[in-house]
């Protein structure tokens, strides 16, 4: 049987994985918000090494677009952890990507 520790850092990576706010996770899972609040503190205090790690973007090369026809495929694609997908074609411009994962 998991002990409350075991528990709350199982929930704590999951609310980490899912890119949503605490409350709403909360919300979701029918508990507190202060208790939760309290142990991703207490989480995030802990070893660095033990920790998953944290939500971000992560550098990527691209190669210039060659403009073919209907059948053109994606040059990147964004997945995000709910599963929604977007997928860009043609010259990518950092801002514009900036913009639509913000």
């Amino acid at each position: 049987m998991k002990n409350e520790t075991e528990k709350m850092r199982e929930l704590y990576d999951q609310w980490q994985t899912q890119g949503i706010s605490k409350q709403a996770f909360c919300n979701r899972n029918g508990m507190g918000y202060h208790k939760f609040n309290y142990w991703v503190k207490k989480f995030r205090g802990k070893n660095v090494a033990t920790m998953s790690p944290p939500p971000g973007f992560s550098q990527i090369s691209v190669p210039q677009p060659e403009l073919v026809g209907q059948d053109q495929q994606a040059l990147a694609a964004i997945t995000f952890p709910s599963g929604a997908r977007i997928e860009l074609f043609g010259s990518l411009d950092a801002s514009f990507i900036r913009k639509l994962i913000l």
